[in-house]
């Protein structure tokens, strides 16, 4: 199999996969976004600036931690969507020789 096809799909294989890491953060499947809220509450930086344990529910109901899940996801699937499309480009067109 010649280099520019191997090169094609690992590109796509990994834009597949990054992609699946921004849809995870967005629409929190496995409980990923729960366990991200419940260890910023449990931090030593929350701690120390509201001298106490945040609830998981009070840290996902902040603007910015949502804004923030948003923003990574939808930076993760951009990522993931060009990676695709390079793959695609290496697979149509191979590179001159």
């Amino acid at each position: 199999m010649p280099a520019y096809i191997q090169q094609g799909l690992g590109l796509i294989g990994f834009g597949l996969l990054i992609g699946f890491v921004g849809f995870i953060q967005i629409a929190n499947l496995f409980g990923v976004v729960d366990e991200h809220a419940r260890l910023i509450g449990r931090s030593v930086r929350s701690r120390l600036l509201e001298g106490r344990v945040v609830p998981p529910e009070e840290i996902k109901q902040r603007d910015g931690f949502t804004i923030g899940r948003y923003i990574v996801g939808i930076g993760f699937m951009l990522v993931g969507l060009l990676s695709i499309g390079g793959g695609v480009v290496f697979l149509i067109a191979p590179p001159a020789e």
